[in-house]
């Protein structure tokens, strides 16, 4: 007896707990909502400024990046809840729902983990759960299938290829430990770790102790064009020393967001480099095998190949530390 009443005692006590948790969301679901999507907003700028590393993963929906998308979501999601239109939010938050199914998907076929992307899926999980309606589940249903088949349908990804223009990537030195770095420009750290690492690998290639190769990365659109620049000029400079400095003012191009191929060959004029038109037509099979033996899923990364054995730096601190061993 004295265990069934304890058993019944536990079984009520749950049932409390469980309506509480449910009575603290309904008289805070507003507040909840704007608060989680203000978070939701906070993950998608530090993921635009990358912190540490660039992730290879990105996407664009009608030619608009994914992050963009997820501002102007989060932003409608949270004016709907300040002006109480909860029908309208639950479709959306289940539409949005779907599509995070889709980037999860995604991100797991590829192998290629985004933890901004990751913790974003968890909040518009959790925004879903708060506004769960279970008088309208089959509308619910219907809105994260149709969100779904929409990214199926409109997401693009950068493929795992590089374009540049048919050209081989040039490498600097004749030593036998072969150095490949992997960085983008529209990517902030990669902007801090090129300037930092160029004494070391300077002085490395000039004593011939390493093979260096630069390996432009597209994680965002307007790379492959600066790519194609970058390639055009290198091979006609060939010295290392020319070439870190077109790097800089690539990098610099694009922290002042010039995108289009014809104001970045102003750009690079008025630095000094006379550029003549540069396509980008022809894959480069180089790059895209380096990338695929490297197994590379974001920048910065250092790739590092004594002989048989091929050590891996990813991110900024970890790159620094690779450099560190090369000397």
């Amino acid at each position: 007896m004295k265990s069934r009443k304890i058993e019944n005692n536990s079984n009520q006590f749950k049932t409390i707990e469980r309506s509480g948790i449910l009575e603290f969301i309904d008289h805070h679901r507003r507040t909840l909502n704007v608060g989680l999507s203000l978070l939701g907003l906070m993950v998608i700028i530090l993921y635009y400024f990358c912190g540490s590393t660039c992730l290879y993963l990105a996407g664009t929906v009608f030619g608009v990046d994914l992050k963009i998308w997820g501002v102007i979501y989060l932003c409608v999601f949270a004016l709907l809840a300040v002006f109480r239109q909860d029908a309208l939010g639950y479709v959306l938050l289940s539409v949005g729902l779907g599509g995070e199914l889709f980037l999860v998907g995604y991100q797991v076929v590829h192998r290629t983990y985004c933890p901004y992307c990751l913790i974003l899926a968890l909040i518009i999980a959790m925004l879903f759960l708060i506004n769960l309606d279970k008088r309208k589940v089959a509308m619910a249903v219907l809105s994260v299938v149709l969100g779904f088949v929409f990214l199926l349908a409109f997401f693009q990804s950068i493929p795992l290829r590089i374009d540049t223009g048919g050209q081989t990537l040039p490498s600097f030195g004749r030593g036998e430990v072969k150095v490949r770095l992997y960085t983008d420009y529209f990517c902030g750290p990669c902007r801090e770790i090129e300037p930092a690492a160029e004494a070391v690998l300077y002085d490395l290639v000039r004593k011939d102790r390493i093979n260096l190769t630069f390996i432009d990365i597209p994680i965002h659109q307007h790379t492959p064009v600066y790519t194609a620049h970058y390639l055009a000029l290198a091979h006609r400079e060939k010295g290392l020393d020319r070439v870190l400095q077109i790097r800089k003012a690539l990098f610099r191009a694009a922290e002042n967001r010039i995108e289009q191929g014809e104001k970045l060959r102003e750009y690079l004029g008025g630095q000094g480099y006379d550029m003549i038109n540069v396509e980008v037509k022809k894959n480069a099979a180089e790059a895209t095998r380096y990338i695929q033996e490297d197994e590379i899923g974001g920048t910065p990364t250092l790739v590092i190949v004594r002989g048989k054995k091929k050590i891996k730096y990813f991110g900024k601190l970890e790159v620094i530390k690779g450099l560190q061993t090369l000397k």
